[in-house]
């Protein structure tokens, strides 16, 4: 059974396993830009939170037998809400963590009245689309960048 609980920015670290795979994930699995992701660190990515507070940055870890098998990091800026980077265990997909994890953050933005909520999913992750589809999410914009 999993248990999920919020983490602070200074904790952190504990996803950096989980937000390493998840990387990894689209750095394979992109057929045309998986070369813009080898370059990403987990240290970088995580300093654009670092100005976020406990008002407007939320991060849920989900845990299973003393291991972390998922993770959401959310935020808040005006009365926008964005899911910023989602991520379960390949092993542990298809179980309702993923599902369980972005709606505990959609009703934290909600509780926030964010008047938008948002998420930035890549075109070729068809599968998340289908995730995001689930939750109500649907294709606002499509942008385009040439190779």
């Amino acid at each position: 059974m999993c248990e999920y609980f919020d983490i602070t920015y200074n904790e952190v670290s504990i996803i950096k396993d989980l937000w390493e795979k998840n990387r990894q994930y689209h750095e394979e699995s992109s057929e045309y830009f998986g070369h813009l992701y080898r370059s990403i660190k987990f240290d970088d990515r995580i300093k654009a939170f670092a100005g976020f507070n406990g008002d407007t940055l939320k991060i849920t870890v989900a845990k299973e037998n003393d291991e972390y098998v998922g993770y959401c990091i959310s935020t808040i800026v005006e009365d926008k809400g964005e899911l910023q980077s989602i991520h379960v265990s390949a092993q542990k997909r298809g179980k309702g963590i993923g599902k369980e994890l972005a709606k505990k953050h959609l009703n934290w933005m909600k509780e926030q009245n964010c008047k938008v909520i948002g998420v930035t999913v890549s075109q070729e992750n068809e599968n998340t689309i289908f995730f995001y589809k689930s939750l109500g999410f649907y294709p606002n914009t499509l942008y385009m960048q040439q190779l």
